[in-house]
């Protein structure tokens, strides 16, 4: 059986964690001479795993500035060939690429790019509801494999409407164990309050085994590690824990 976190392991997290650890000499140099944009985009096209990532790494450290010349190449690719494209466009949410990316969307076979173009869609909250629901219909079929596939995609899209959606993928029983775990993996990795309310109630109730608990553990851990959300996790586990929170200084 596999294991979720290997599929996961060259992601979006692992591009992100790339696009910050650029160092020594090299960071130096990108630091004086702005990067060579064709160079990065000729580099994701080719067959050279590493380099590829390193341009995609690069482009993402662009943020908006990369979004007009990934959208220009974006139209001249076909559609089946635009995941590495589309990937870069949702992390950087490069809002204007939204109606390009729907059209791929219609006009794509590419089960992969679909996803991928309907997790990006999300992220820029563009006609919302349709695409979540598209990534949650590929929850259910297909071999394990997509379906983890797609489990992923709902985990990147960091929005408060996939928590219930997860948390019921969660509490159903017939699915296996490997989904029910992405599902909590899914929410330790967004942040938002009702993430972090689903994951205490799961920790809290004593009708969820100790093996999921723990990954429960793990990804409050994880969800905490966001600044904004670490104060939420940690009020959320106080009052779970009958703890009395301490009143604001000067009262």
């Amino acid at each position: 059986m596999k294991i979720y976190t290997c599929i996961i392991g060259m992601s979006l997290l692992f591009l992100c964690s790339i696009s910050g650890s650029l160092r020594g000499a090299e960071t130096a140099k990108v630091a004086k001479k702005p990067p060579d944009i064709k160079a990065l985009v000729k580099a994701l096209k080719g067959d050279a795993v590493e380099s590829r990532l390193r341009a995609k790494a690069n482009l993402i450290r662009m943020g908006e500035k990369a979004g007009p010349i990934v959208m220009q190449v974006l139209a001249e690719t076909p559609p089946g060939n635009t995941y590495d494209l589309i990937e870069i466009l949702a992390i950087i949410r490069y809002k204007p690429a939204a109606s390009d990316i729907e059209k791929i969307w219609q006009d794509t076979e590419n089960r992969a790019v679909k996803l991928m173009a309907s997790q990006a869609l999300c992220r820029f909250d563009y006609n919302y509801a349709r695409y979540q629901g598209y990534i949650l219909s590929r929850t259910k079929t297909g071999d394990e494999d997509e379906r983890l596939k797609a489990m992923q995609m709902l985990g990147y899209i960091g929005d408060k409407r996939v928590v219930d959606p997860l948390v019921k993928i969660f509490n159903d029983r017939n699915q296996s164990d490997q989904i029910r775990q992405a599902a909590i993996w899914d929410l330790g990795h967004t942040p938002a309050k009702e993430s972090a309310e689903a994951l205490v109630r799961m920790v809290n109730d004593p009708k969820v085994d100790w093996f999921y608990k723990e990954i429960i553990i793990a990804s409050l851990r994880t969800l905490a590690t966001n600044k904004e959300m670490a104060p939420v996790v940690s009020e959320l586990l106080e009052k779970a824990q009958n703890i009395p929170v301490p009143a604001p200084k000067g009262k």
